[in-house]
């Protein structure tokens, strides 16, 4: 009897391990990882290109051959000071001429004013024919005409010989000048040069739409934004610029063909790093050191446009629908769905479905 109750008790105990083997072998392998908080800070990038805020082509006001050019090509020039001098002798010789015309009409008309003033005594008297005083009344007016036009030749003539010598009309750097001393240059026709402020340079980059509130936002905060260096820049060989920018103006309206609107950032640019003209690459700061929940790209999962994740409750996998914000590098940030300290399965999620039991083998443990 005792040895049929061994025989029976060793059964038992073979069914269980065989029955606990069956179901450890029934559970699927999987890696799994925690939802964590991370301190992150991200940018949304940009092409961008650098422009003037200011920039004039200096054209040829009047004709003549270049006798002087006073800069040499690529230097700053202050706002006045003269660039260029176009022959004068014709126009310094036009203006005596002009200026001899104003002094013999200025005489003429100092004559025929004395001759009026004695005609005027003589009507009060009754002795002098309404003929005479009218012819006199009328080589007044027209006395005063022809003072009036040799004044605006002289003016004319004045202004053309200052057009001879040009002159930066604001404070800039120049480029390489388009003439030659002693090259002949028309008016209104030749371009002498171009002269552009550098100091601060404007950016332009276009955004989306959806975005037209953020970037107005940030427009109403400057001094926030400088603060917080919201707006920086990268250069062609990779280096960023050291001063952060401001947002200044946007387009009046947004492309029909292409749903972006362009809008212009100013940078401080005392070391002219930046020419117009440079492409760039802009850094708009989207998340600055926030503490958000994330966890691999990898472990999420899309159907019919829903995300989802599965979460291990009591060695069981659990489908959750989550939210998802920004991704960086490896990773997608949860915005809902999800708790701190949670476990999800980021490998073999393809063998589970819903409340399929798991056990975990991490590659690095924690």
């Amino acid at each position: 009897m005792k040895t049929k109750l061994l025989l029976i008790g060793l059964l038992i105990l073979q069914y269980s391990c065989n029955k606990k083997q069956e179901t450890e072998s029934q559970a699927t392998r999987v890696e799994s990882e925690k939802v964590k908080k991370e301190m992150i800070q991200l940018s949304d990038q940009y092409p961008a290109v650098a422009v003037a805020l200011q920039e004039v082509e200096l054209r040829a006001d009047v004709s003549g051959y270049i006798t002087n050019i006073l800069f040499k090509d690529g230097q700053k020039v202050k706002k006045g000071q003269l660039l260029y001098e176009i022959d004068k002798s014709r126009y310094q010789a036009t203006l005596k001429q002009s200026e001899s015309r104003l002094k013999i009409a200025a005489s003429n008309l100092q004559k025929v004013q004395r001759d009026m003033e004695r005609y005027e005594k003589l009507r009060e008297g009754n002795a002098i024919a309404a003929q005479v005083y009218d012819n006199a009344l009328t080589d007044l007016r027209n006395a005063e005409l022809e003072m009036m036009a040799a004044q605006g030749q002289v003016d004319n003539d004045l202004t053309n010989l200052q057009y001879a010598s040009v002159r930066a009309p604001f404070d800039g750097t120049i480029g390489f000048s388009s003439v030659r001393l002693g090259a002949l240059v028309n008016q209104g026709e030749t371009l002498l040069n171009v002269i552009s402020s550098n100091d601060p340079i404007g950016i332009d980059f276009f955004a989306g739409e959806k975005n037209l509130s953020k970037f107005r936002n940030l427009m109403e905060d400057k001094e926030g934004v400088i603060a917080d260096s919201t707006f920086m820049i990268n250069l062609p060989d990779g280096e960023s610029h050291p001063y952060p920018g401001t947002l200044e103006n946007m387009d009046r309206a947004i492309s029909r063909e292409t749903g972006t609107l362009q809008i212009r950032l100013h940078f401080p640019n005392p070391d002219q790093n930046l020419k117009p003209g440079l492409s760039t690459t802009l850094r708009v700061k989207a998340i600055n050191g926030a503490s958000v929940l994330t966890i691999p790209h990898k472990a999420t999962m899309e159907q019919m446009g829903e995300i989802s994740v599965f979460v291990i409750e009591n060695d069981t996998a659990i489908e959750q629908k989550v939210e998802l914000g920004r991704k960086f590098k490896d990773r997608v940030i949860v915005e809902k769905g999800l708790a701190e300290g949670q476990e999800i399965i980021v490998s073999g999620m393809q063998k589970l479905s819903n409340g399929n039991k798991v056990t975990t083998q991490n590659r690095n443990p924690e």
